[in-house]
């Protein structure tokens, strides 16, 4: 009998391995500082990044969480927060992709509901149907990681 734990297993996602399995949203924080403190005292090497929320370098002239989470310190995971449908959703993930410089990871989030902010799982299920890598979580932290041919171990629990 193996005495082996799921944290022995390195934890990797397209090609690239991490030491931590948390990941850390970027919003919510006072200042950009304080965001790379709180990012740095968790361990997570993965931050998410709502894109039409947080400058990641949309506006040349406002201060850049580039600046504080630069990408050679941490995986940038641009998300589609805020949007209610997939047309939009689809458009803000290619935007932080393009600005990120073709980064191939992102969140997807199709929200249902103004108020709750519950997801809107039939749309949600509808849109990660595209071809490119979709990594997508929902406020109820139901994840599935997701790639147009989907290997055996990627699939949706709910």
């Amino acid at each position: 009998m193996s005495t082996s734990t799921f944290t022995d297993e390195p934890f990797v996602i397209a090609g690239t391995t991490y030491r931590s399995r948390l990941l850390v949203g970027s919003g919510k924080y006072k200042d950009l500082n304080e965001t790379r403190e709180a990012s740095l005292a968790s361990g997570a090497q993965i931050v998410t990044v709502a894109i039409r929320r947080v400058n990641i370098g949309q506006d040349p002239n406002a201060p850049s969480l580039l600046d504080v989470l630069p990408p050679s310190e941490f995986t940038l995971l641009p998300n589609s927060a805020g949007c209610y449908n997939a047309a939009d959703a689809v458009y803000t993930l290619q935007l932080g992709r393009e600005i990120l410089g073709g980064h191939k990871l992102c969140k997807l989030e199709v929200l249902g509901d103004e108020k709750t902010l519950f997801p809107n799982m039939p749309l949600w299920s509808k849109t990660v149907s595209t071809s490119w890598f979709i990594a997508a979580t929902t406020r109820f932290k139901r994840a599935c990681w997701k790639t147009s041919v989907a290997p055996p171990s990627c699939r949706w629990h709910p």
